[in-house]
């Protein structure tokens, strides 16, 4: 039964205008009934009206004692003041002005940064079980990170055993033939496996097959969304038809759905990594390496097990590989260059001390005009005013304002965020940053 009633509170509120009628209607309706039954009495048709108006009491307070009985008065009274505030705005435009726009720059420029830094450095890769991606780079004690020899892969591979996944990939420039005109692309070149295991999401068609990662079986290609829509007007059935890269034909086997993909530097096809006999060696590094850990294997196990295989093959391969070890990264930001971290962060803090300052100016504003208001206050507690009813009243105008001001600057934000990563160099964020305003 409580919960009806309060629904039916609720529901009062949205109806008010209709329920405002009604009530003078029987407030008009009872004093019309007073004053027949004294004219019935024998008064005169002015002294009857007097009369029925002190019997019937103040209208206003009957009609404020109806209220508080019927309607939801919490509420009530916030609605009353957020309207009272709106035109205490209205009726000063300066003051209004210069509050909502210095909450809309505070906020806005706080909200355009922090949506950057989010999706940069504390959103999670959008891929399945992101922390178990990671890199995994050759080490000397000079520096920590260093490519990785193709037989140092295939050894890593073979011996360790905490990857649920290992693959390599490089990239290098191929030329598209068909079409109108010839095009010069970039291709990843990777093991098969590699999509399926960074957790890319293939539109038509498949990942590479383990064949395909042999010489001879290689002439298979899988399109980017970007250059499948660009290049090939999205034809979904380009799966198995052959396109001509470097002069050679490629078996289309599959089209990776739109998403981080299509924002990676120079990948806009993907090859299979096919090693000849020449590239197996423990001399040259132009490899990258990313795996995909085993479910609760962690950072520390995966290095300890790395090093460890890392030290068996410099033992047997003293010549190129002593000195050599192996280090286990995540694979989160593990590209963006640190001074960008440390950029963006700084930008964050700054906007946040923009804030800081937006909030004191305002505090000051509403100071200012607070002490205008003691007058206004004084007749409000003359009139019967409590002090947390005039206190509520303040705090919802200031609600109102703050709103206001909000409102305007998410406006702003947005506005500033197009601008940012209009003018912000391409490829500046990592692939996986999908930056879009978050509040």
């Amino acid at each position: 039964m409580r919960l009806r009633a309060i629904a039916a509170r609720f529901l009062d509120l949205v109806r008010r205008r209709q329920l405002e009628r009604e009530l003078d209607e029987e407030v008009l309706a009872h004093l019309e009934q007073a004053e027949q039954d004294y004219l019935r009495a024998g008064l005169s048709p002015e002294a009857a009206r007097r009369a029925a108006r002190r019997s019937f009491g103040g209208v206003d307070q009957v009609k404020e004692t109806h209220r508080d009985v019927q309607g939801f008065r919490p509420l009530a009274d916030v609605a009353q003041d957020a309207r009272f505030g709106l035109r205490s705005m209205l009726k000063r435009p300066a003051f209004a002005a210069a509050a909502i726009v210095t909450l809309a720059l505070g906020i806005g420029a706080n909200t355009a940064i922090f949506s950057v830094v989010y999706a940069t450095l504390l959103a999670p890769l959008p891929y399945p079980d992101p922390d178990r991606l990671v890199m995994v780079w050759s080490r000397t004690i000079q520096y920590n990170r260093n490519s990785v020899a193709a037989a140092d892969f295939l050894d890593w591979k073979r011996q360790s055993t905490v990857f649920h996944g290992l693959h390599a990939w490089t990239v290098r420039p191929v030329s598209l033939g068909t079409g109108r005109r010839p095009e010069q692309l970039s291709a990843g070149t990777t093991t098969p496996g590699f999509i399926t295991t960074h957790g890319y999401s293939v539109l038509l068609g498949r990942d590479f097959l383990k064949d395909e990662g042999e010489v001879g079986h290689d002439q298979v290609v899988i399109l980017t969304h970007r250059i499948w829509q660009r290049r090939f007007g999205g034809d979904r059935d380009i799966v198995g038809r052959a396109v001509r890269l470097d002069g050679t034909p490629h078996t289309v086997v599959g089209v990776l759905a739109a998403g981080p993909a299509d924002r990676v530097q120079a990948r806009d096809v993907y090859l299979p990594l096919a090693f000849t006999p020449e590239q197996i060696n423990h001399d040259v590094h132009w490899l990258f390496v990313m795996g995909r850990l085993k479910p609760g294997v962690t950072l520390e196990r995966a290095n300890a097990d790395m090093q460890a295989v890392a030290q068996r093959i410099a033992e047997v391969h003293p010549v190129s590989n002593e000195g050599w070890s192996a280090r286990v990264e995540p694979l989160k930001n593990n590209f963006l260059p640190e001074n960008t971290q440390m950029a963006l962060w700084l930008m964050l803090g700054a906007v946040g001390f923009v804030l800081l300052i937006a909030c004191a100016n305002v505090a000051n504003l509403l100071l200012a005009r607070g002490t205008a208001r003691l007058r206004e206050v004084a007749v409000r507690a003359s009139l019967g005013a409590s002090r947390g009813r005039v206190f509520a009243q303040f705090l919802t105008e200031s609600v109102t304002l703050a709103i206001v001001g909000g409102a305007l600057g998410v406006l702003l934000a947005w506005i500033l965020l197009d601008a940012i990563l209009a003018v912000m160099p391409p490829f500046t964020l990592p692939s996986e940053a999908e930056v879009a305003l978050n509040v």
